[in-house]
């Protein structure tokens, strides 16, 4: 079944989607004409679909749940069944490309499995759909991020962009900031590291705007290094933090950071909240800098 596109993508507005509709034939010359706001408030209330495909009998099942091939098919168009491989050319349903390498070199494409949709659903019905696409090792994964909504007969797409992060360790969870959607992502690389190794995992926090997935802001999830203390020898520098509070226009993160001896004994702490605020131009700025930026770079 063709996937059907019901719109392009718009540019997004800072803090509201924006959907202009012009009534009637204009030339090029004409004078522009009023716009209508109407629509703001309704997208708000119920996201308008950029494109979305029927389901065949047997894709949607009960609750809401739908075979992974239903998600691939409509997100990739040219996805022909598991077991193949997708080239870095691939477009999503509006022609976007996530082969996530901000080199842009083109990376590896596996023969993709069911396994390799990750699915978050939302209280409202909604889903976060991850599609591992594309591989950059053998514990990072790259791919199409959308927010869509299933239904009986078809599968609405509401948003695309790209993630890439821990092919095993990365979930999502969704919040709000004043009338705009977020996801926050969760790319847990220190599950991917062996015990004690030094490792980075990440918070990045997207905003769902005019039919694309954004990322805004990014701090540390989990950091754990090394190093030395001249009057303590090797230490240990470990950052932890809870998951994000989504409250209006904010986002806090809390923050432990922990220096410890070689015998693995406190020998300093500090904890505070990272506030990151939703400013008039759609971005997220944080409010002061991560503890983790107590600790000294290496050399």
């Amino acid at each position: 079944m063709p996937v059907k596109r019901v719109c392009s993508r718009t540019k997004a507005a800072p803090a509201a989607v924006l959907v202009t509709v012009t009534l009637g034939a204009a030339s090029c010359s004409s004078a522009p004409l009023p716009v209508s706001h109407i629509e703001d408030k309704a997208r708000l209330d119920v996201p308008i679909a950029i494109c979305r495909r029927s389901l065949a009998p047997g894709e949607a099942g009960d609750g809401g749940t739908l075979s992974p091939e239903a998600y691939w098919s409509v997100l990739l168009p040219t996805f022909h069944g598991f077991g193949a491989t997708l080239a870095p050319s691939d477009a999503d349903c509006v022609g976007g490309l996530h082969q996530g390498d901000p080199t842009g070199a083109a990376l590896a494409s596996p023969a993709v499995a069911p396994d390799d949709t990750i699915v978050a659903p939302a209280e409202d019905e909604t889903q976060v759909v991850w599609l591992r696409a594309f591989r950059a090792s053998d514990h990072v994964a790259a791919g199409p991020l959308a927010l869509v909504r299933p239904r009986p007969s078809e599968l609405d797409v509401y948003a695309l962009g790209t993630y890439r992060g821990s092919a095993r360790h990365s979930r999502f969870v969704f919040g709000r900031l004043a009338t705009t959607r977020a996801v926050a992502a969760n790319d847990d690389g220190c599950a991917d590291s062996k015990v004690d190794a030094e490792c980075e995992s990440t918070w990045t926090f997207y905003l769902i705007v005019g039919g694309k997935i954004e990322a805004a802001a990014g701090t540390p999830a989990q950091r754990l290094r090394f190093g030395t203390i001249k009057s303590l020898g090797r230490v240990q520098y470990r950052l932890t933090t809870d998951p994000p509070v989504f409250d209006k226009g904010t986002v806090r993160i809390h923050e432990r950071l922990q220096v410890r001896d070689s015998g693995d004994e406190d020998v300093r702490k500090a904890e505070g909240d990272r506030i990151f605020v939703l400013g008039p131009d759609g971005r997220l700025a944080a409010s002061q800098d991560s503890l983790w930026a107590q600790v000294p770079t290496r050399p």
